[in-house]
């Protein structure tokens, strides 16, 4: 690589970073970090490795082919060797299995001073690649340096908008994305919202204790994100509250699917038991745009919660959809 050449790659590389501190979600950012070293090196696969916060564990996280397909990474013996290259930086060893050229590049993700990972670029069964001169080093170093800092934006992101307990998102990220979808939202784009309330739930802790009671909350917050499906937002909302966001969807009529939705919530709820205890949950539930002439993603759940309220009033169990 010239010096031409690597000036050219600075100003993709500037393009490329702005993309990745952009993203606010880890894989959506994990899959544009190995585009952009696939593209850079050359190589036809590249893996990411995160390191875990409490085990100082190098973590699997994802795998890309050149054409896009997803990866997987099954042998562990290579897992020590990247481990290392942390502590050392920029590796370009030869594949343990061919006994050929350089054919393995591990790059150490840096935010500042603290690593948040390994970029492991593979080709397999090749020899023929061209070493790494000091341009395309620094180019790899920048990228990484950049990918680094975009991590650790996005874990920092994920602490203040998740929930320590369960993992779902808190209610200050249930609030960004019904913001969001309020902005789109027209009469031919309808979105639903339910608010689900664990009836007299205090009882659990008391009588089993903040242990079973903690438990119970993972364990609805899992069957609500069943439920929910996979475009479905669940978050939880309070110390025994949960929402649900509904996005616009063309299948079924969201008022059809927020009823649906809220009756197999209250009825798996309902299910649940813990040390001899029924769980119940009131839900309110409404559509957006409808009735309401709100603003902000705040107001709109206050009307939400309104709606909860009549729900509370029918007793246990009970459910209100308000519809347009």
């Amino acid at each position: 690589m010239g010096k031409k050449q690597f000036e050219e790659h600075l100003l993709w590389l500037l393009r490329v970073s702005r993309g990745f501190f952009t993203k606010r979600e880890m894989q959506p950012l994990l899959e544009e970090i190995l585009e952009a070293f696939i593209d850079l090196s050359g190589y036809p696969e590249a893996y990411v490795f995160l390191l875990d916060r409490n085990t100082e564990e190098l973590v699997f996280r994802y795998g890309q082919q050149n054409d896009g397909e997803t990866l997987k990474f099954s042998d562990a013996k290579k897992i020590a060797p990247l481990r290392r290259v942390m502590k050392k930086g920029l590796c370009q060893y030869s594949d343990p299995d061919t006994k050929k050229g350089p054919a393995n590049i591990a790059i150490p993700l840096m935010s500042e001073t603290e690593s948040q990972g390994i970029v492991y670029l593979n080709a397999p069964g090749s020899g023929k690649l061209q070493p790494i001169n000091n341009h395309l080093q620094r180019a790899f170093e920048i990228l990484a340096e950049n990918a680094g800092a975009s991590i650790e934006n996005v874990r920092m992101f994920e602490r203040a908008t998740n929930d320590p307990l369960t993992g779902l998102p808190n209610s200050s990220y249930f609030l960004i994305h019904l913001a969001k979808i309020m902005r789109e939202a027209n009469e031919d784009s309808v979105a639903g919202i339910l608010l689900l309330d664990m009836d007299h739930f205090k009882r659990i802790n008391h009588a089993a204790g903040a242990e079973v009671g903690d438990k119970a909350l993972i364990d609805v917050g899992e069957t609500l994100q069943d439920i929910a499906r996979a475009d479905g937002l669940v978050a939880r909302y309070g110390s025994d509250k949960f929402a649900i966001l509904l996005p616009p969807e063309d299948e079924t009529p969201i008022g059809i699917r927020v009823r649906d939705v809220a009756e197999r919530a209250r009825a798996a709820v309902a299910a649940k038991s813990y040390h001899g205890i029924n769980l119940s949950a009131s839900i309110g539930g409404l559509t957006y745009p409808g009735k309401q002439n709100v603003e902000s993603a705040p107001d709109l759940i206050a009307w939400a919660d309104d709606v909860l309220s009549r729900a509370r009033a029918k007793g246990p169990g009970g459910v209100e959809i308000e519809s347009t």
